[in-house]
């Protein structure tokens, strides 16, 4: 296992930044795909579910976030560690490997401590005043969700 806190405390202010912005979007994405399969009350509708994933799931693949005055790109170093995470992701949740799920989840803590809570609160902040696709008040199920790694 690579020391991921490590990794993701050395990066930049500015990639720390961007990091917390694609972390949000990729949690609150997650929290609403769980909500509308798993029959919450609280789900999206069919339409704001599949607009949210479709905005999140393209910047996840692209490794890029288009905002209203600016698209978020990444440093080559972090964009070959965030689809690290990615694959870990893939392994570990989409395919049941025991062993790559905690190293994804090593990478998930690692990645939200090295942003900080006050970065990850501004990132929400950004997310909702830039992008559309995200109905109100769904980016802090994406804060909720990340809040366990700071307990």
């Amino acid at each position: 296992m690579k020391n991921w806190k490590e990794i993701y405390n050395a990066l930049s202010d500015e990639e720390k930044d961007k990091v917390a912005i694609l972390r949000v979007m990729e949690c609150t994405n997650g929290v609403i795909q769980h909500a509308f399969r798993d029959g919450e009350d609280y789900a999206l509708s069919v339409d704001e579910t599949r607009r949210a994933m479709k905005f999140s799931m393209g910047c996840i693949k692209r490794l890029q976030i288009p905002l209203k005055n600016e698209t978020i790109t990444f440093e080559p170093e972090t964009e070959k560690l965030m689809r690290e995470a990615r694959d870990f992701y893939i392994s570990g949740v989409k395919q049941g490997s025991d062993e790559d799920f905690a190293e994804f989840m090593a990478i998930s803590e690692a990645s939200a401590q090295a942003c900080g809570l006050p970065r990850l609160i501004k990132a929400r902040q950004i997310l909702e005043d830039n992008v559309d696709d995200f109905p109100p008040n769904t980016l802090n199920w994406g804060l909720s969700y990340l809040m366990q790694f700071f307990r």
